[in-house]
């Protein structure tokens, strides 16, 4: 009987036990977060230091409107079908084309109210004019006082001070009207439009960005031990995945007196003719520098890219790696402690701490905890 008992006990510790756990709430999973990774690799020094570097037009204007009021026209062109459509991204423009208006109507009667003020103060100036000279022949006979002399010719200057007024006022007028047109100021090609016919556009509203592409320019940067080797006025050339084995030969025209506060690196400025416009605003190409005279990664060493590069939570001032670990289900990131050794371009080479091969996380790194899941963007494994 005590047996039974127990065993009864015991059953309903179990179910009040299970029923309790049921009851709470199941532990949130971390998300994984998006990341890119490369292999860990081992290569010798080239003769050159590759940069990736970002095509920008060389000139870029925003055209704004000067006024306010709603958008009545926007150029137009053949579409591939043969139909008009609006200007868009891709057209090319010339020198003085009309963009776009807005409509005119309440400028056309500002215009019209300032040439009626203007008449009037031409017609109250020929009347301040013939008072005048009476004026001066009365006060010549001496049939006419000092004061009301004086206050002729006073009459005559306020009527002349009105005109000029007018006139100014009907400038100002002519001015706003013509503002409301936006106008090619030159030769290029429209990156982008921000209105459509109806708009209501305040004054300043940009409409139209605009660049010119006869001349781009590779912009990318570089630590300051490379600073003594891009100086203003040498030659340098670029390369594009776009156009595969085609070097685009540039001058360096801009090096930046100061680095960013963040990458602590750098710009340099490649201009570079383009007059068939082959580069496009936006494409990524590959500049190289010359190496210094000294190999600074040995060959065979381990390198990563710079982006792979964190603060280590372990040592106070120390460097680590995340490396992808496990499935592609399952992958987590993994701290590595590393020792960094010598940098060529944008690699650096580690001493200690991974293996040639490895998966290192090279994009979000700096967000990432030890053991946090991650996922793998696709495509994004570079060798």
């Amino acid at each position: 009987m005590k047996s039974t008992t127990l065993r009864r006990s015991l059953l309903v510790l179990a179910v009040g036990g299970a029923l309790v756990a049921c009851g709470r709430p199941a532990a949130r999973e971390k998300p994984a977060r998006p990341v890119r990774v490369e292999a860990v690799r081992t290569e010798a020094t080239a003769s050159g230091l590759r940069y990736s570097a970002t095509i920008q037009p060389y000139e870029q204007i925003s055209r704004a409107f000067k006024v306010g009021g709603y958008v009545r026209e926007v150029l137009q062109r053949p579409g591939p079908d043969g139909r008009l459509r609006d200007l868009q991204q891709g057209d090319e423009v010339t020198t003085g084309t009309v963009l776009a208006r807005i409509s005119e109507a309440d400028y056309t009667e500002k215009v019209n109210q300032a040439k009626a003020q203007l008449a009037e103060a031409e017609a109250s100036l020929a009347r301040a004019r013939a008072d005048a000279q009476r004026a001066q022949q009365l006060y010549e006979a001496k049939c006419m006082t000092r004061p009301d002399y004086d206050a002729a010719k006073a009459g005559l200057a306020s009527a002349v001070a009105r005109v000029e007024g007018g006139r100014a006022q009907l400038e100002a007028a002519d001015i706003a009207f013509r503002d409301g047109t936006l106008v090619a100021p030159t030769d290029a090609v429209v990156l982008s439009r921000s209105i459509e016919v109806g708009t209501l556009a305040s004054a300043g509203t940009v409409a139209f960005v605009l660049a010119d592409l006869t001349r781009v320019k590779a912009v990318f940067g570089v630590p300051d031990s490379l600073i003594p080797r891009v100086r203003t006025g040498a030659s340098l050339s670029v390369t594009t995945d776009a156009f595969a084995n085609v070097e685009f030969p540039g001058r360096i025209t801009a090096v930046s007196p100061s680095a960013d506060a963040q990458s602590r690196v750098f710009s340099v400025e490649v201009t570079i003719p383009n007059p068939g416009r082959q580069l496009k605003a936006g494409m990524v190409a590959t500049v190289e520098v010359a190496a210094p005279a000294g190999p600074e990664i040995p060959a065979g060493q381990p390198t990563v890219s710079l982006g792979a590069i964190v603060k280590s939570a372990r040592t106070g001032g120390g460097y680590a790696v995340f490396v992808a670990e496990g499935p592609d289900e399952r992958t987590v990131a993994r701290a590595r402690d590393v020792s960094l050794g010598g940098i060529s371009g944008n690699r650096v080479a580690v001493a200690t701490g991974i293996r040639a091969g490895e998966k290192v996380i090279v994009s979000g790194a700096s967000l990432l905890a030890d053991g946090d899941p991650v996922r793998l963007i696709p495509g994004s494994e570079r060798e």
